[in-house]
């Protein structure tokens, strides 16, 4: 037998100090009471005593106690066959995410997007990356969708300097993290960077059975990137502006993928992940079965104390 509360039982032990404390007393019981406590306890011509009815009211306490750190008895384990799918996410945190012809920006969007998709989703192992130039590990594959709910929550971009979209990168990475899985699948959420040729990347994701699926960030009239210095200038002090790419689609048509432009729908993302044709991976989950074992001490505490406060009068 266990406890799931077991450190309520601590509590125990001055209740029990104090039932012994009670049993040593001969007299003078009303000395470890106030008046309030003994009058509604006492009664005239009762059939219990005093010091019995506070010896009930103590071990009602102690009863209690064990009742609230939910005493269990383990009935056996079964195994539950899990069929599990993967997908690997890479979020876009290059510079020109921070640019506002979405709002509030685009990479707040994208977060925004991908933590109102994880409620849709459903018996899929989700792994994060972040990319720039360069890609970084945020999560590895889970299905824990509480937890990358609270890391994609804390990601920001205040702190990162990078620039430029290396999408090779992040394929070759989420590679090393499928190993040897047949099904690969990554979805990127991206503005597609300035990339004109996407030859290399269709390569390397044919080559190693990645199908790529886009999530288009970015609106046809672009705009400007704005930083904590204000608008971003290139070299000769001209206004940056990024504007949509549209040759990130041969990524995703060329590699048995498929794109999506962003839209105002909440649910459009999980929508989108769910038309992904993913091949499950079983997963063997151990479970073990407990019998709550509460009731018991609590009936017996409410008895004892039905007993302390309602006992019968002596008969004349």
């Amino acid at each position: 037998m266990g406890f799931e509360q077991v450190e309520l039982l601590y509590l125990t032990i001055p209740v029990v100090l104090l039932w012994f404390f009670i049993h040593s007393k001969n007299n003078s019981i009303e000395a470890l009471f106030s008046a309030e406590v003994l009058e509604k306890i006492s009664l005239n011509n009762h059939k219990i005593s005093t010091k019995i009815r506070l010896r009930l009211l103590l071990l009602s306490m102690i009863l209690i106690l064990i009742a609230l750190s939910k005493p269990t008895l383990e009935s056996g384990e079964i195994k539950v066959n899990k069929r599990l799918s993967d997908l690997v996410v890479a979020i876009d945190m290059s510079k020109s995410m921070l640019a506002n012809d979405i709002y509030p920006n685009r990479f707040e969007f994208a977060k925004n997007k991908l933590l109102n998709s994880f409620d849709g989703i459903k018996n899929t192992r989700i792994a994060i990356l972040g990319f720039a130039n360069q890609a970084f590990l945020i999560s590895p594959l889970t299905d824990d969708l509480s937890s990358l709910k609270f890391l994609i929550k804390n990601l920001y971009l205040d702190s990162i300097s990078l620039t430029g979209t290396n999408i090779l990168n992040i394929l070759q990475s989420s590679n090393d993290l499928f190993g040897g899985a047949l099904n690969k699948q990554v979805l990127l959420l991206t503005d597609g960077g300035d990339n004109d040729n996407f030859d290399k990347e269709i390569d390397y994701a044919n080559e190693h059975n990645i199908q790529v699926f886009i999530f288009d960030i970015t609106s046809e009239r672009g705009s400007s990137i704005q930083t904590e210095e204000g608008a971003l200038e290139d070299a000769y002090g001209n206004l940056v502006i990024v504007r949509e790419n549209l040759n990130i689609k041969n990524l995703a048509n060329q590699t048995q993928g498929k794109y999506l432009k962003y839209s105002l729908n909440n649910d459009d993302l999980s929508k989108f992940i769910n038309t992904f044709k993913r091949l499950s991976s079983s997963k063997n989950i151990s479970i073990t079965q407990k019998q709550q074992l509460f009731y018991y001490p609590l009936i017996l505490a409410l008895i004892l104390l039905f007993s302390a406060f309602f006992s019968l009068p002596k008969k004349s």
